[in-house]
Formats: structure tokens, C-alpha cells, sequence
């Protein structure tokens, strides 16, 4: 029987090892133990970044297992992280300011997307109702503590109308198509798609009503105090990966948008509709400080919150992850 040599390995054999340690070290490989990250995320075309970045792998890049729970609107991801049922949630900056009023310790990591036409003011057709000044004394279905919320509130005040002078219905923003079709509400401000499907088909229920205001919708990623201090590394590789899938929408925007046709069950019409009012762009800017202040200030003075300590926004924002990601983006000065 042939003894093992005991000579060293020639030189080939030792440089084929090499490579395929420097190829196992390199490569991708599975998440690590405790790198995994539970996101809330609103079904709605806002959270495309998050989508094209679970499908196209880029989260697994980072060594992150990411899970997506759909959930209707922010205010409803943003109670599966306060319940403990999430890491993080995505929401508008409204329900993280409220959140604050309650006192609940939770900050915004960075703003994912901007978008000017996510919401809309919507009439139903047999109303009679072609613009904003005519909704004093009418119907309204209303989504407590929304962007959609604060937008109806602004725009009717930038008419003349005060919010307490009309009859507020709240409702869930799924039902906001079947409330507006049997005439339970006479408008409703609501965000996509379900702003689309009132709007389409061969038996669209509503007319959109022009805004006043210029309200810019910024659409975040929130996570809990606890995070910050335990898990940043784990933040500065979700927004990496998130970063890798906004250039990848700006660069393949075609692949995007069959990305949020499958996500969402629509057809392109709809991608269509929605594209151009959405701004992928990771960032933690001024706007969003001056407008969570602005947004303080219309929940006190319109008796949305009982507690009269005003939150600093400042500590509303956590800016390290993103700063390392990506310093420019940051204007925060927090």
C-alpha cells in the first residue's frame, strides 16, 4: 500500500488552494446567525426599493435575511414594530411624529422615497362636487393619523374650510372604494392604489379634486431605539442594500416596473399612472425636519393629541447608518 506522502504540496496544488479559499472568503454566502430582519413595509408602489431589493438578491448580498409582512398603510406597520411583531417599519413621517406624542421610542433611519402624487382627493361622481371649496359641510372619509389625514386637513384649511365644519366618516383605506360607491362618504383622501381604483375602469366611482399646498409625502424606514444601540451594522447593510436597488430602478426602470406589476397584482396602466410622482432616493434631509414640525404643530392646534409637551423632531431622526452608507445624503444635522 502507497504511503501518504510526506512532502510538501508542489507549488500548483498550493496555489489551487489558495484560490479556492480567496474564492469561499469572497463569495456570498448565507446570513449569519442573528442577521435577520423583519420589515413591515406598506403594499403600495412606495416600497418598490424594498422589493427589487429582496428579489434581486441585494439584501442576501449584505448577509441579511430580510422578511417582508405587506401591511396597509404606515400607521399599521408602524403598530407591528411598536408590538414587537416587526424590526422595522416603513411609514410616512405623519405617524411617526403622533408616535411621539405617545412617547414611543422610535426614530426615522432614512427616507427611502419622496412622492407628490401618492395621495389624492377624491369625490365621488353622483356628488356634484368639482373642487375643494365645495366639500364644506359634506361626508369625508378620513384615515386617522395619515399623510392622508394631514393632507385633507391642510387643503381644506388653504380653501377656507374648517376640518370641524365638515362630517368627518374614518374608515380604512381598503374601504374607501366600496364607502365612496354606496354614498356612505361624499370624498375621501386616500393613497395609491387605491386612489387608482376609484378613479379607473369602465364603473370609476370618483373625480379627483385638485390640492392646494404642496405637501411632499417622504415614505421611511423606522426603527426602535433598541436597534440603534445593538444592531447598527445590520441598518448600514440594509441601506446599502436598498441604495444598490434604488440605482438599480434608475437604471433598468423597465425591470422596476415589472418588479412592482408582479408586487402588486396591476397592470402597466397603472405603473404608468404612479411612476412619475415617486422619487427613489435614500436621505434623511431639512424638508423632512420642517415638515414633521409643521405637522406637530397642525396636531396640537387641531386637538389631535392631548399632551401638550411638544416633541423635538431632532430625536425623531437617527442618522448614523445612513451617514455611513451615504454622508451626502444627510441634512439633517442630526
Amino acid at each position: 500500500m502507497a504511503r501518504p506522502s510526506l512532502l510538501p504540496a508542489s507549488p500548483p496544488r498550493i496555489a489551487a488552494a489558495l484560490a479556492l479559499a480567496a474564492l469561499a472568503w469572497l463569495a456570498p454566502g448565507p446570513a449569519r446567525a442573528g442577521d435577520t430582519l423583519r420589515i413591515a413595509a406598506s403594499r403600495a408602489p412606495v416600497s418598490l426599493p424594498l422589493y427589487v431589493a429582496l428579489q434581486r438578491g441585494m439584501f442576501a448580498d449584505e448577509h441579511l435575511d430580510v422578511t417582508i409582512t405587506d401591511c396597509i398603510g404606515g400607521t399599521r406597520c408602524l403598530r407591528q414594530l411598536l408590538d414587537g411583531k416587526a424590526d422595522l417599519a416603513t411609514t410616512s413621517e405623519m405617524p411617526v411624529v403622533l408616535a411621539a406624542f405617545a412617547h414611543a421610542d422610535v426614530a426615522i433611519v432614512a427616507t427611502i422615497a419622496h412622492a407628490n402624487d401618492n395621495l389624492k382627493l377624491i369625490a365621488r361622481k353622483a356628488s356634484g362636487i368639482t373642487s375643494g371649496t365645495q366639500l364644506d359641510g359634506r361626508r369625508i372619509g378620513v384615515i386617522a393619523g395619515t399623510a392622508a389625514q394631514y393632507m385633507l386637513e391642510t387643503h381644506l384649511l388653504n380653501v377656507g374650510i374648517d376640518p370641524h365644519h365638515v362630517k368627518m366618516v374614518p374608515l380604512q383605506a381598503e374601504d374607501t372604494v366600496a364607502a365612496l360607491r354606496s354614498g356612505r362618504i361624499d370624498a375621501v383622501a386616500v393613497w395609491e392604489p387605491y386612489g387608482y381604483a376609484a378613479l379607473h375602469g369602465a364603473d370609476a366611482v370618483g373625480v379627483r379634486l385638485p390640492l392646494s399646498g404642496g405637501y411632499i409625502e417622504s415614505y421611511n424606514l423606522v426603527a426602535p431605539h433598541a436597534l440603534f444601540t445593538r444592531d447598527d451594522d445590520k441598518l448600514v447593510r440594509l441601506l446599502r442594500a436598498i441604495e444598490r436597488a434604488e440605482q438599480s430602478i434608475l437604471a433598468k426602470p423597465a425591470d422596476a416596473q415589472a418588479v412592482l406589476r408582479d408586487k402588486l397584482g396591476l397592470d402597466q396602466h397603472f405603473v404608468d399612472w404612479v411612476w412619475g410622482g415617486m422619487a427613489f432616493r435614500l436621505s434623511l434631509d431639512q424638508a423632512l425636519i420642517t415638515t414633521m414640525d409643521g405637522e406637530v404643530r397642525w396636531a396640537q392646534r387641531e386637538g389631535h393629541v392631548t399632551d401638550s409637551a411638544r416633541p423635538n423632531v431632532l430625536m425623531l431622526i437617527h442618522s448614523g447608518p445612513l451617514k455611513t452608507v451615504k454622508p451626502a445624503a444627510v441634512g439633517t444635522g442630526g
